[in-house]
């Protein structure tokens, strides 16, 4: 028999293995490395070729027909191999150069790639060093966190719109206006980014990125009373960012406000002179650097009518009116408030929503915030007909003030709400 070296023989065992009678008997090779990490367990080739069944017959000298599924394993390979003149041959080194691909399992693969992309990230953050988005980045690379989360995503599932957008959105981070104290409306942000003022719609991807750049930048996970869409808002006015300020207003009476420079507002100082109600909108609002009530305290109610009996009844009261919901336009100007140390008195329904809201601004504002006119005899006054639903019911059970929690009780026991307009006459100033 000749003799060849090991690079010889090797050679050799490729040049006949490379027909294609012996393909699917490699490719499956190669499969249980990648699962195995080595060469083990069995090959099954299903409906083999006449061309395979030829090779492999000659191979493994067993029977084998055209169209039979063969099941064969890895030790019975390596006794044929044994048998032939290839007697030595490493299957390992065989199998890589026929298919020409090296044998690499899942898990080194998988090692390989985390590797790479971790370098990416560590390169990518290098290059924000400095800056706000920098700082965000840095979270990225603590593994398990939101951002790592969701930079891992898409770097694996759309690794050219990651390569390509991340950037953007990290420049637009640096440039938000709160940085250099001014506010802008969402579409003209997103314009003077990237050109397109739809770049931060709704369901986009690049918008998923600036909400959690911002929450990490200036804080604030959404508190147990507080809907994602409150949360959303509020982030993106923290940022110097205003979204839908025509629909996010507050109506506003004896409320003095102060610009840059604490100078007065003129609209607002017009209003107050003239014993008039306002409706301020976020746009209004992002003007204002502090606020303060004319009378010793302000009102906060719920309800329009109970706004328009007081201000009508005291021209030189402090009020507010929610108008039955806690929009962001009520909490910029009850935080400006608020932190000028003004004292505010909140009065609201007697329903799930109602106890839900007052909730809301104790956990926000805690002891500067008093709850006026929650006396549960009050309540037996002001209930209605309406019947509670179940679901509604459900909400009373995050409520965690004590007055509010006795006043949630009464409601279950009478499945019946209570309105402010049922006692008007009971709204007496303090």
């Amino acid at each position: 028999m000749e003799k060849w070296s090991g690079d010889e023989l090797l050679e050799e065992a490729v040049r006949y293995f490379s027909s294609m009678g012996f393909r699917r008997l490699l490719e499956g090779l190669r499969e249980k490395y990648q699962s195995l990490s080595r060469l083990g367990g069995k090959i099954i080739i299903s409906e083999l070729t006449e061309e395979e069944a030829e090779s492999l017959e000659g191979f493994l000298q067993v029977e084998i027909n055209q169209g039979q599924t063969l099941c064969v394993s890895v030790r019975q390979i390596n006794k044929a191999i044994e048998r032939t003149r290839f007697a030595g041959c490493c299957l390992e080194a065989l199998v890589t150069m026929v298919l020409e691909d090296a044998l690499v399992s899942n898990k080194e693969r998988k090692a390989m790639e985390e590797k790479t992309r971790e370098k990416y990230f560590m390169e990518y953050v290098r290059s924000f060093h400095g800056t706000p988005a920098g700082i965000w980045l840095e979270s990225g690379l603590i593994k398990g966190s939101a951002l790592n989360t969701l930079m891992i995503r898409d770097y694996n599932s759309s690794p050219d719109w990651f390569k390509e957008q991340l950037p953007v959105i990290s420049h637009g981070l640096n440039s938000l206006p709160v940085f250099s104290d001014n506010y802008l409306r969402l579409p003209v942000f997103a314009a003077s980014i990237t050109g397109n003022p739809h770049y931060f719609d709704e369901g986009k991807r690049s918008l998923t990125y600036l909400l959690q750049g911002i929450r990490t930048l200036l804080g604030g996970e959404c508190n147990l009373f507080q809907t994602a869409l409150e949360e959303r808002t509020e982030l993106f006015y923290r940022a110097g960012i205003i979204k839908d300020d025509l629909y996010n207003w507050v109506l506003c009476y004896g409320i003095k406000g102060y610009i840059l420079g604490g100078r007065s507002h003129k609209g607002m100082e017009a209003y107050v002179e003239r014993r008039e109600p306002q409706i301020l909108t976020l746009q209004n609002l992002s003007l204002l650097r502090s606020a303060q009530p004319v009378g010793p305290r302000v009102y906060v109610v719920e309800n329009p009518s109970i706004f328009s009996m007081l201000t009508e009844q005291n021209q030189t009261v402090s009020c507010i009116c929610s108008g039955g919901q806690l929009r962001l336009s009520v909490l910029v100007i009850l935080d400006l408030l608020v932190k000028g140390g003004a004292e505010i008195y909140y009065s609201g329904d007697f329903d799930p929503e109602g106890l839900d809201i007052a909730q809301k601004l104790i956990t926000r504002y805690g002891d500067q915030l008093k709850l006026w006119r929650y006396e549960p005899e009050l309540y037996q006054s002001s209930i209605s007909a309406e019947i509670v639903s179940e679901s509604r019911l459900k909400k009373l059970n995050r409520l965690t003030d004590k007055r509010l929690v006795a006043l949630g009780s009464l409601i279950k026991e009478h499945r019946h709400p209570g309105y402010q307009e049922n006692i008007m006459e009971q709204f007496k100033l303090i």
